[in-house]
């Protein structure tokens, strides 16, 4: 019988990246908000560590899931700090010994601005489909929640990273992305980016057009 290697994990700084880590069966790796806070603790660690751009996460009972921009090809280094960081704290916490997470963590290369909204809405509905809450922004150990306002600013997030896409006015933004969460259907959650796409181009010709016309104006002699 031939071996199955593992795939080889393709990182290159910019690269954005939703990284998805869990227990080993029969292992609730994150009991209470203890275990979660705990957890929180050490990602803002790793973040600065590893200098990543976190742009989205949320914490479990048995997994979590972490959206990160690389700065510097750290995704595995930093991955496998944090995940044995929280691993010693847990097994000394529960008096246990071997592993707490399986073999290898999930990640996939975010490749556009619509796969990146559609990330951002499958990590906000991870709560609410393990029935922990009834809305996402209800969620107090995911990004979102605060994202929407429903949180003061999580300083672990960079939320303007994340608002550009759906338009420069914040407020709007926040419409947008709760709308775009909120939409069951794929076709109107594509129209709500595409709508948000055509009128900041609509926005950015305007100035330029404004810009260019200022630059014009003659000047008294």
């Amino acid at each position: 019988m031939t071996a199955v290697s593992n795939r080889v994990r393709i990182q290159f700084v910019g690269a954005t990246y939703h990284v998805n880590i869990k227990a080993v069966t029969g292992v609730r790796a994150f009991t209470d908000a203890r275990h979660r806070e705990r957890f929180l603790g050490l990602l803002a660690s790793e973040i600065a560590k590893s200098d990543w751009k976190c742009l989205g996460y949320t914490i479990l009972g048995t997994h979590f899931h972490v959206i990160v921009e690389l700065q510097t090809l750290t995704l595995s280094s930093g991955f496998q700090r944090l995940n044995s960081a929280y691993a010693r704290w847990f097994n000394k916490k529960h008096g246990r010994t071997g592993a707490l997470w399986q073999a290898r963590f999930y990640d996939v290369l975010i490749e556009s601005d619509y796969q990146f909204l559609e990330t951002q809405r499958y990590v906000a509905l991870n709560a609410p489909r393990a029935n922990l809450v009834e809305h996402p922004e209800d969620w107090p150990y995911c990004h979102y929640g605060a994202l929407v306002g429903r949180y003061p600013k999580d300083n672990l997030v960079d939320e303007d990273t994340i608002l550009r896409l759906l338009g420069r006015d914040r407020r709007q933004a926040r419409i947008r992305l709760r709308a775009f969460v909120e939409e069951n259907d794929r076709r109107l959650r594509r129209q709500i980016f595409l709508r948000a796409k055509s009128e900041e181009a609509q926005t950015e010709v305007r100035t330029k057009t404004r810009s260019r016309q200022s630059s014009r104006k003659p000047i008294d002699s």
